[in-house]
């Protein structure tokens, strides 16, 4: 793994800083004979113009800025061809190199990266040409590709100057600029039509359209993000009001002092084994610290008995299960969590409560607990006893593997457990959870 790293980022190393200009100079002696400013001279005035205009007028979005200038490239190359694009794209990145802290390596890869995208743009519209497609669709195509080559470099770029994952890149560049960059492509397009049929005047209107929705889009975003940072808090309001549930939870129970947790934690590390989306690992976590939450509706005298639980006291502290789904239901909270709280003891035999389901009717959600529940209850030190060693509790997994517990998932905890060093897997089952300390905090 670390052999392809060090590959990937020698790999980098040489194309961003080194292959980006050279392919730049290529491109621009490929582009010479174009090259006619005496003639083009009004071009390239209106082109420097819109450049400087569109490199202060940034559209923001939840997760980049986009420039304007990549819409002003895009209709330079259907207008004109692609020494208009480059033109644009060097006096825009001149302009950003001087307003910010100069870095000649990072300004020659953003050239680079820029005239090789509005060269590729510029061959797809020659082929697009000659095989005659219709401009509407070939506008399309090429805004598509216009979009899809940039974000690609652009994200290479990123990758190598700040050592992160290119592939996340691209795809978080993707997920956060997709339809609004498309959108200016498409404007682009249709600005760049109309300057061709009506003539330069047209340019005025379509300004004012950008202007706009500059300005429309920055409102919009701006209030995305103050919604987004409204949507955080609350996140870690109700992060710190579970954890002090669950201490709440599990201080009923003296036995049991920070299991809700453990249980939680170990439920999430067996989702993302699985590959489950970070929404459903979520859930899971939150389904571990709510599992027990009917244990407030049993009596004390039959939670922290010290002997033997009769039949009946035993069949009473089973009822925690229903008890807790009947909270979460009439509290009109949480209720994608209520399969963890009520099934979370339920066996793929049949043989568990409260309903007695059997292999597949037990949610994934309940599967995954009841591993994470049996194993800290094994491992944890309780006062009438110590908790069992981590190599026997895993035996006892294996061996209620496809009675007990699911199969698939019982591999994938017992993976988990054995590849953690000796000291972290110690710490989690020793540790006095942070649940446990807030809330003596709280009481005190």
């Amino acid at each position: 793994m670390r052999l392809k790293v060090e590959i990937s980022s020698k790999i980098k190393g040489i194309v961003v800083p080194i292959g980006f200009p050279i392919a730049a100079i290529l491109i621009f002696a490929s582009l010479v004979p174009e090259w006619e400013p005496r003639e083009h001279w009004g071009v390239l005035f209106a082109y420097t113009l819109l450049t400087i205009f569109s490199t202060f007028a940034p559209i923001r979005t939840l997760n980049t800025i986009l420039t304007l200038n990549n819409a002003v490239i895009f209709s330079g190359i259907l207008l004109f061809g692609a020494w208009v694009g480059v033109w644009s794209a060097v006096v825009e990145t001149l302009i950003l190199a001087f307003l910010i802290k100069f870095n000649p390596v990072k300004a020659l890869a953003n050239i680079g990266q820029l005239v090789i995208t509005i060269w590729a743009v510029d061959y797809l519209k020659n082929v697009l040409d000659y095989f005659a497609f219709s401009p509407m669709i070939s506008d399309l195509i090429m805004a598509g590709a216009y979009w899809f080559i940039n974000i690609v470099l652009c994200a290479l770029g990123i990758s190598y100057f700040f050592q992160t994952s290119w592939f996340a890149t691209v795809k978080n560049m993707a997920k956060g600029t997709t339809l609004t960059y498309l959108l200016l492509m498409v404007m682009a397009g249709i600005g760049s039509r109309l300057v061709e049929s009506y003539g330069i005047y047209t340019v005025i209107p379509m300004t004012a359209a950008f202007t706009t929705m500059s300005f429309v889009f920055h409102q919009y975003y701006d209030s995305l993000n103050k919604l987004h940072q409204k949507v955080e808090e609350v996140k870690s309001f109700n992060h710190r009001f579970l954890t002090t549930m669950a201490a709440s939870i599990d201080a009923r129970d003296r036995y049991t002092s920070g299991h809700s947790l453990r249980v939680a934690h170990w439920g999430r590390e067996i989702a993302r084994k699985i590959g489950m989306s970070s929404e459903k690992v979520e859930e899971i976590y939150v389904g571990g610290i709510l599992h027990d939450i009917g244990k407030i509706g049993i009596e004390d005298e039959i939670l922290n008995k010290k002997g033997r639980l009769t039949p009946e006291e035993y069949d009473r502290i089973k009822q925690h299960t229903v008890i807790g789904y009947e909270i979460i239901l009439q509290a009109g909270m949480f209720k994608e969590l209520l399969p963890a709280i009520r099934s979370h003891h339920e066996r793929i035999d049949g043989k568990g409560y409260p309903d007695g389901l059997v292999g597949d009717e037990i949610p994934l959600m309940a599967k995954i607990l009841a591993i994470s529940d049996a194993f800290d209850a094994m491992v944890a030190d309780r006062p009438y006893r110590k908790g069992l060693p981590v190599e026997e509790a895993l035996n006892e997994i294996r061996r209620g593997s496809g009675t007990q517990f699911d199969e698939i998932l019982a591999v994938h905890f017992i993976e988990i457990v054995e590849r953690l060093p000796r000291e972290e897997l110690e710490s989690i089952i020793s540790q006095e959870t942070q649940s446990q300390k807030q809330l003596q905090e709280a009481i005190h």
